[in-house]
């Protein structure tokens, strides 16, 4: 029946068409950093991160926590399986507020790394002489780990990402103390 040959055709295609127009609006969200609350640079080098609090002025570098370190190293004695979060800790985690809209602006400074933090469903290249963007909010406060998540080099697996997620007083007391700090470094420069 011609009618029914129709019908076969035309709501399959009506179907299609509104699932790819609410897929279609969900990607653009996905991929819209504007209206961001917070800019925070991300920068690779082999084997850590640089983080750049864009309108802040607080920079550093975050790396592999030192008990990690230690017990990796051949011949060490530290039996890995006591060192807690072995591999997945850094001396200085990324610090952010929750629910706060974070966009995170992504590059390196040497090879093609990885931003990966699998809770916020969120992974970007950071590439060499690119800014990548992407961006999260953090619904509940805690510590969130991921790793980088590109072959980048022979010690690879000893590249962690940290974030913490805190409450907004205790980001802003973060920061000044971030900001006191390099004040007080500046300082004898300066002299």
């Amino acid at each position: 029946s011609l009618a029914v040959e129709i019908a076969w055709t035309i709501v399959p295609f009506v179907i299609v068409i509104g699932m790819g127009a609410m897929a279609t609006k969900s990607v653009v969200a996905m991929k819209d950093t504007s209206n961001a609350d917070l800019t925070i640079k991300a920068t690779g080098y082999q084997w850590k991160w640089q983080y750049d609090y864009v309108d802040e002025g607080v920079s550093y570098f975050s790396t592999l926590a030192q008990a990690s370190n230690e017990a990796r190293q051949i011949n060490s004695g530290i039996d890995v399986h006591a060192v807690e979060n072995y591999l997945l800790d850094v001396d200085n985690p990324l610090v952010v507020p929750v629910n706060k809209k974070v966009r995170m602006l992504v590059t390196a400074a040497d090879v093609i790394h990885n931003w990966w933090v699998p809770d916020f469903g969120m992974k970007k290249d950071a590439i060499p002489g690119y800014i990548n963007e992407l961006w999260f909010r953090a619904d509940k406060v805690g510590t969130y780990r991921g790793q980088c998540a590109e072959l980048c080099g022979r010690d690879h697996g000893f590249m962690p990402v940290v974030v913490r997620v805190v409450e907004q007083a205790e980001y802003d007391s973060w920061l000044a103390s971030q900001k006191a700090a390099r004040q007080a470094a500046a300082a004898p420069a300066a002299q």
